[in-house]
C-alpha cells in the first residue's frame, strides 16, 4: 500500500551532481602539481569522468548562459573551486557539516588537472545552443474540463501544503503544511480535527482501530540533517511515538512484509540533499525496527512494492533523482538481501519527479508513468524535454518509451479511470510551468482515448494555486474519483503579481476538482 504522495518541494533546490566526488584516496590527497594534464579533448574528458557518476549530459540539454551556473557547482565536487570552505560553512548544524566533510562532498584537492577541467568547461559552454528549442509538437491543451467542477476551499489550509491525501478508511482528507500542522477535513473540506507535529508531515496512513502512521520530514528545505521520523499514533493517544527516527529528510514511504516473516516492514526514501539513502526497516519481534540499506544514494524519491518476477516475493521499484537519475528495481533474494537492476536512466539535468506503475495498455502487466520537471536548481530555464512519459512493459519488466507529452515543470501524476470507461486517465501537475503559456499548464487532465492517445484538458482556474501535490479519491462520496490539488507558494517574476496574489490568499492551499460523472446536475 502506497503510504506517501508527496511531490517536488522535496526536490527543490537540489544540486545536479551531488555524487560527483572521488572516493579514491589517491585522488583525494592529490594536488594540482602532482596531476598531469592529458591530451584528451573536452568531450573525451567529459565522457571519461562524468559517466562514472551519472549518464553523460549532452551540451544541448542547457543553453550557453545556463551551463556556467551548473559547472560552477560541479567544480566544487571536482576539487576545482576555492569555495569549498564557504560551501561547508553554510551548514549550521555541526553533525551535518561533519558528515558532509567525511563523505568528501567538496574535496579540497583537485580530482583532475585544472587544465583538463577547463577543457570540459569549454566543451559544454561552446557546444551548447544559444537557447533551447521550443516544446516539440503536441496535441493542444483544451481550456475546458467538462468532467470536473473546480471548487476552492473556504479557509481549509494556507498555500504551504506538504501533504494532501484522501483517506478512504476514515472517509476524510488529510492536509499538512510547512508549519507542522496536520488537519483532517470532511467531505466539504472543512476542518474537523488537527494535530501539531514537530516538523512538516509528508505522509499519513490510517490503520485498524484508529491507528495512524505519520512521516515527518524534519527540515523542509534542502539539508542533510537526520531530523526526520516515522511515527505512530495509537487511538486515544494525543501524541504520536517515533518508531523510526534520525531519518535524512525522508520524502516517501510505503509498507510491506518484505521478508515474509508475518510482520510489516517499512520502506523509506531518505532523499537528503548531498547525502541520503533508500532503506527498508525490518520489524523486530520486540516491536522495534532494524535498518537495511537498499541504496546509499541521495535523491531517493519513490518506492513502490511489487512482485515484478511473479515469484511470490515482494520487490521494490524506485525512482532515484539528483545526479544519477534512474528507475531501478531491487529484486528480493529471499534472504533479506536485494539485487539492484537499473531499468531506465536519464540525464542528470532531467529533474525526475514522480513515478507510477499502471497498466496503461491493458495487456496485463504494469507500465511506467514517469514525470520529469524539477526546475528549482541551478538551471532554472524552460526545458522542452520536461513532461509526462509512458514506458511500456514488454512482459519481462523491460521498458520502452511509447508516449511523451511535453509539460514544463511536470511534478506529479495520479492515474485512475476517472471517467469509468474502462481505461486509465492521467491527471498531472507542474510546479514550474511556463506562466506565459496560454492556457497555463500547471494542471493537465489527459483523457485516455485509446491506442496510447490522450486528449489534454485544463480549466480556467488552474492558475489559482502553485500546485505541488495532486491526489485522488471519492472525496464527496458519490461513487467516482475526485481530484485534490495542493499549492505551495513560491514567488516568481514580478510580472505575474496577480497570480501570486491568488497563491497567497488565506486558505487557498487546496482546490477540489469534483468529478461530475455521478453528481446530480446543479439546479
Amino acid at each position: 500500500m502506497i503510504f506517501i504522495r508527496l511531490a517536488g518541494i522535496l526536490l527543490a533546490l537540489s544540486l545536479l551532481f551531488p555524487a560527483c566526488q572521488s572516493t579514491s584516496s589517491d585522488t583525494q590527497t592529490a594536488s594540482a602539481d602532482s596531476l598531469t594534464p592529458t591530451r584528451l579533448s573536452g568531450q573525451q574528458l567529459a565522457s571519461a569522468y562524468c559517466i562514472s557518476c551519472h549518464l553523460l549530459p549532452d551540451p544541448a540539454l542547457l543553453d550557453k548562459e545556463t551551463w556556467p551556473n551548473v559547472l560552477t557547482q560541479m567544480a566544487l565536487r571536482m576539487g576545482q573551486s576555492d569555495q569549498q570552505m564557504t560551501a561547508l560553512m553554510r551548514y549550521d548544524d555541526p553533525s551535518e557539516r561533519q558528515r558532509i566533510i567525511e563523505a568528501n562532498i567538496f574535496p579540497d584537492h583537485p580530482t583532475m588537472h585544472p587544465a583538463d577541467w577547463q577543457k570540459i568547461v569549454a566543451y559544454y559552454t561552446s557546444s551548447a545552443p544559444d537557447k533551447l528549442p521550443p516544446q516539440p509538437d503536441h496535441a493542444p491543451v483544451l481550456p475546458t474540463l467538462p468532467l470536473f467542477r473546480a471548487r476552492l476551499t473556504d479557509g481549509a489550509i494556507e498555500g504551504m501544503v506538504t501533504l494532501v491525501q484522501y483517506d478512504s478508511v476514515r472517509q476524510q482528507t488529510w492536509a499538512g503544511d510547512a508549519r507542522g500542522n496536520l488537519y483532517a477535513l470532511n467531505k466539504q473540506l472543512r476542518r474537523v480535527d488537527s494535530l501539531k507535529m514537530d516538523s512538516p508531515v509528508v505522509g499519513v496512513r490510517s490503520g485498524r482501530s484508529g491507528l495512524l502512521d505519520l512521516l515527518t520530514i524534519g527540515v523542509l528545505n534542502p539539508n542533510d540533517q537526520q531530523a526526520g521520523s516515522w511515527q505512530r499514533r495509537i487511538a486515544g493517544n494525543t501524541k504520536p511515538t517515533a518508531m523510526i527516527d534520525k531519518l535524512q529528510r525522508p520524502v516517501y514511504s510505503t509498507t510491506a512484509d518484505l521478508n515474509r516473516d508475518g510482520r510489516e516492514d517499512v520502506i523509506i526514501c531518505q532523499f537528503g540533499h548531498h547525502l541520503g539513502k533508500l532503506t527498508w526497516h525490518e520489524k523486530q519481534l520486540t516491536g522495534g525496527y532494524r535498518e537495511h540499506v537498499l541504496d546509499e544514494v541521495a535523491g531517493a524519491r519513490m518506492a513502490i512494492v511489487r512482485d515484478v518476477d511473479n515469484d511470490d516475493w515482494p520487490d521494490v521499484v524506485a525512482l532515484l533523482s539528483q545526479g544519477d537519475e534512474q528507475v531501478a528495481v531491487y529484486r528480493n533474494l529471499r534472504n533479506g538481501l536485494f539485487q539492484k537492476e537499473t531499468l531506465l536512466r536519464f540525464p542528470s539535468v532531467y529533474g525526475s519527479s514522480f513515478l507510477e506503475l499502471a497498466d496503461i495498455d491493458q495487456d496485463g502487466d504494469p507500465d511506467l508513468v514517469y514525470t520529469n520537471g524539477d526546475n528549482a536548481d541551478y538551471s532554472i530555464i524552460l526545458k522542452p524535454y520536461h513532461g509526462i512519459r509512458i514506458f511500456l512493459n514488454d512482459g519481462k519488466f523491460k521498458f520502452t518509451e511509447a508516449f511523451f507529452f511535453p509539460m514544463y515543470g511536470a511534478t506529479q501524476t495520479v492515474t485512475r479511470d476517472f471517467d469509468q470507461d474502462g481505461d486509465l486517465d492521467i491527471a498531472a501537475i507542474a510546479q514550474f510551468p511556463d506562466f506565459a503559456q496560454k492556457p497555463i499548464q500547471s494542471f493537465v487532465y489527459f483523457e485516455n482515448t485509446g491506442g496510447l492517445t490522450f486528449k489534454p484538458q485544463t480549466f480556467p482556474m488552474a492558475n489559482r494555486g502553485r500546485w505541488l501535490l495532486v491526489s485522488a479519491g471519492d472525496v464527496d462520496q458519490d461513487g467516482d474519483d475526485d481530484i485534490l490539488l495542493g499549492s505551495f507558494y513560491r514567488s516568481v517574476d514580478p510580472k505575474y503579481a496577480k497570480l501570486m496574489e491568488y497563491w497567497r490568499k488565506p486558505g487557498a492551499g487546496i482546490m477540489l476538482l469534483e468529478n461530475t460523472l455521478k453528481m446530480p446536475e446543479m439546479p
